[in-house]
């Protein structure tokens, strides 16, 4: 299926009293729905500390494998 076939889903929320909202990106608003339910199930995976644009190919894969390889080891 191509990206382009995907469409961002917006749903929204409160906790302790303030509104939050959650985008996903699925093919339609059944998916949209199904993925927000397995979202029960989901674990954590750490604080997000960049975006690196796909655009960049190689250079980000190796930004990447270096920043994990530093954080293995000084971990």
């Amino acid at each position: 299926m191509a990206v382009s076939e995907y469409a961002t889903h917006l749903f929204s929320y409160r906790f302790e009293g303030r509104s939050y909202t959650v985008d996903i990106v699925a093919k339609d608003a059944e998916e949209a729905k199904a993925r927000l339910k397995a979202l029960a199930w989901a674990e954590y995976d750490g604080v997000l500390v960049a975006r690196v644009p796909a655009a960049m190919g190689p250079l980000a894969r190796l930004a990447v494998a270096f920043r994990n390889a530093t954080h293995a080891f000084f971990s």
